[in-house]
């Protein structure tokens, strides 16, 4: 590990990034005297708090759940063992509400004030993302009570569906308040992504946790385009709170206490495994090379190398936007819910551009073709519909390497891939709800839940 500096806080990155924001006159007349920030300002750091729970410890840890990870060190063994206890969530369910949502409401009521209505809808964006986490991830969640300490110092908890029902109507009024097509306010963002398509994901990703396929049909057709995914922003160089946070943790910070070797994901990807995936028209030796580094802190790291070590740059390299919203997702989305309602022939079609945006980047993906799918096919299952399932299932497990969604599919399909637990005989089914809400709020449901109770649209 090069250093110490603890990548912990999103006031230290909104500190770094906000030097790329024009410049204000905040306190110009009396720099003694405190302004209040504008929602132009505000809306970076609510952006970067959604960074932080997308990309941080919700990542890491769901990933572990999910099969992507292994923990290999100190605490980490403790969370492969499944053993997680409250307090461990306290800080990412602080950034999600007071540094996230929060702020995303505040710049909600600021921007309308000025008739920002741009702005306003990008921070809708924002927030229903963090609700359709913050739902999949704990069930029940406060929501319309939320971030109100003067009125509501006790929030009531939402039940999930409804707190998934109200980020829908988030980003359709986020839509409807002009976003399509707007390239501001998105510092914290790389990529040349349209808002308005972004906002057709997520809700193509909050209707499919639903079960709503045909709902979610529809808005993925609206979604992401070709070439045009969300990323979050990082810089290359060795610069604490600009690079990419797997990086952050796996080298700058924590290097050893995650691994891959042993995962699930390790033998779908492996050609010596016998679980491997591969097939005459799928070769996923580059890509295995790109997500799996063997030459760090563990027999099998997950790719943090950079260029600065060689040739083997990785997903994780520190300078690696990371993909929060995409093309490939919006397009697995549509794979399955075409093959929901027995379309097996767009299914594949939709299957086939994710195959075709891998072929680009590394290689060894051929196009399938419906028959490819069957008892005695390429690919093999009871019947064709189950063959394609399965596959569009392990695709974009293996697309969503390293991400929250990952880990909500696995819960969401009843484990279709047959992860085994590192421990005992079931996966975990949920985040628990951090100690700091537990002390602080009494309307926190009680019997608590365990990590191995089912959230309640899954359950």
């Amino acid at each position: 590990m090069k250093n110490f500096v603890k990548f912990g806080s999103v006031v230290g990155v909104a500190a770094v990034l906000l030097t790329a924001c024009e410049p204000n006159d905040i306190n110009s007349t009396n720099p003694n005297q405190f302004s209040d920030a504008s929602p132009e300002l505000m809306i970076t750091g609510a952006q970067l708090a959604n960074v932080l729970v997308q990309e941080g410890e919700l990542a890491r840890m769901g990933g572990i759940f999910a099969g992507y990870f292994r923990g290999s060190d100190r605490q980490y063994i403790s969370v492969d063992q499944y053993n997680v206890t409250a307090g461990d969530l306290d800080n990412i369910w602080g950034t999600l509400y007071a540094e996230g949502i929060a702020q995303s409401r505040i710049v909600q009521i600021k921007a309308e004030a000025k008739n920002n209505l741009v702005l306003k809808g990008i921070a809708q964006v924002n927030e229903a993302q963090l609700m359709i986490t913050a739902a999949a991830l704990w069930g029940n969640v406060p929501n319309v009570e939320a971030c109100d300490v003067e009125n509501f110092p006790n929030p009531s908890y939402d039940n999930q569906a409804d707190v998934y029902a109200a980020a829908i109507v988030l980003l359709d009024e986020a839509i409807a308040n002009g976003v399509g097509g707007s390239t501001k306010f998105r510092a914290a963002y790389a990529g040349s992504f349209d808002w308005e398509e972004v906002a057709n994901t997520l809700k193509a990703r909050a209707y499919l946790h639903l079960g709503n396929y045909s709902a979610a049909k529809t808005a993925a057709m609206a979604g992401i385009s070709e070439g045009n995914d969300m990323y979050a922003l990082h810089d290359a160089g060795y610069t604490p709170g600009k690079h990419n946070l797997f990086y952050d943790f796996l080298d700058w910070n924590r290097g050893g206490y995650m691994s891959c070797s042993g995962s699930h994901i390790e033998k779908l990807m492996d050609a010596s495994s016998a679980d491997y995936r591969g097939n005459t028209k799928t070769d996923e030796t580059e890509r295995f090379n790109y997500y799996f580094f063997p030459g760090g802190y563990t027999s099998l790291d997950p790719n943090w190398d950079d260029a600065s070590y060689g040739d083997h740059y990785g997903i994780f390299a520190s300078d690696n936007n990371y993909l929060l919203v995409s093309y490939v997702e919006n397009q697995m989305i549509l794979a399955e819910c075409y093959a929901r309602e027995d379309n097996l022939a767009d299914a594949v079609a939709a299957l086939n551009n994710v195959r075709a945006a891998h072929d680009a980047q590394f290689g060894g993906f051929d196009a399938y073709v419906l028959t490819d799918f069957g008892p005695a096919a390429l690919v093999v299952g009871a019947t064709q519909k189950e063959a394609l399932m399965k596959e569009i299932y392990t695709e974009k497990y293996i697309s969503m390497f390293g991400h929250v969604e990952g880990f909500n599919d696995v819960r969401r399909t009843g484990n279709a891939l047959g992860i085994t637990p590192h421990i005992g005989s079931s996966l975990p089914q949920r985040m628990l709800y951090p100690q700091s809400e537990i002390n602080a709020n009494t309307n926190v449901p009680n019997p608590r839940p365990t990590t191995f109770d089912k959230v309640p649209i899954w359950n």
